[in-house]
């Protein structure tokens, strides 16, 4: 019955790691990389509705909240008074 228990376990994590899709597009704008002339241009990525900007550092990728975002969650304003 433990066996049965563990390998149901394990088939379930295996099967929960998947990787959700991220819609991206190019923006027409570019960003230097450091002090040469190279440059990549700045990517729109949406996660669960929300829009970040992703750009890449030597080792990692960055991404920041658009401060435009087309989420209705955020077109509510500020509830807090």
């Amino acid at each position: 019955m433990r066996k049965i228990l563990i390998a149901t376990l394990l088939i379930g994590m295996m099967g929960g790691c998947t990787e959700p899709t991220v819609k991206e597009k190019t923006t027409p704008y570019a960003i230097a990389k450091g002090h040469s002339n190279e440059a990549e241009y700045l990517e729109i990525i949406v996660i669960e509705g929300c829009e970040y900007f992703k750009c890449y550092a030597p080792h990692s990728s960055i991404i920041t909240h658009k401060g435009n975002c087309k989420n209705p969650i955020h077109k509510g304003g500020n509830k807090w008074k």
